[in-house]
């Protein structure tokens, strides 16, 4: 595992990386509302919100591994 320092770190990048996915996914919700455009509004919210929640499960897991190491 040579891109993460321990395995806190691999989480907390993959809850940045899905809080990243959430936002993007939220505003491109809102601009599709703005236009006029329910179906891809819900497409979007809906894919926001599960990134959302995977920031948050990487979140707690990344509390859970705090101070492990690969070894």
């Amino acid at each position: 595992m040579a891109y993460y320092e321990n395995q806190s770190d691999m989480f907390r990048q993959q809850a940045e990386k899905c809080k990243q996915n959430a936002d993007s996914h939220y505003a491109q919700s809102m601009q599709a509302k703005a236009d006029g455009d329910m179906e891809s509004h819900r497409q979007h919210m809906a894919q926001s919100k599960h990134y959302y929640k995977c920031y948050e499960e990487n979140m707690e897991k990344a509390k859970l591994h705090e101070g492990k190491t690969w070894k």
